[in-house]
């Protein structure tokens, strides 16, 4: 068997850092339909409890209870809070996840041109060798 020579193991390298960028980007756009479903269940999720908010506010005034007006208030505050979270922390999320996206999509572009440019200078250079 013929020893391996830098070229081949250089090719070899990009190749591999090819398959990792393209596996990556896959594990990406899974997420991105994960998150699309994630999407539409919390926009079931907030409907929902905004709708229970209004209701609970509205018995917390009907009733004339102030230990379950006090109750109501507390709970829809931290109801209200934790919307607004999920919200924020759901955006984070996206932004990463679109970040990553495109870095590996700049990436398999850069290593693309990159392979190709490397592989033209190995055919020249085998092509120089061989009719000198």
């Amino acid at each position: 068997m013929k020893p391996t020579t830098l070229i081949d193991d250089a090719m070899s390298l990009t190749m591999g850092t090819t398959g990792v960028l393209f596996e990556l980007g896959c594990h990406v756009e899974i997420d991105y339909q994960i998150d699309a479903l994630d999407d539409a269940r919390r926009e079931e999720y907030i409907r929902t409890t905004k709708d229970a908010i209004e209701r609970l506010e509205k018995f917390a005034e009907q009733f004339q209870d102030k230990t379950f007006y006090n109750w109501v208030k507390r709970y829809t505050k931290f109801l209200k809070a934790d919307l607004e979270k999920q919200l924020y922390y759901e955006e984070l999320s996206d932004k990463l996840r679109d970040k990553l996206s495109g870095s590996i999509t700049n990436s398999k572009e850069k290593l693309r041109n990159e392979n190709y440019n490397y592989e033209q200078l190995l055919f020249q250079k085998s092509f120089n060798r061989s009719a000198g």
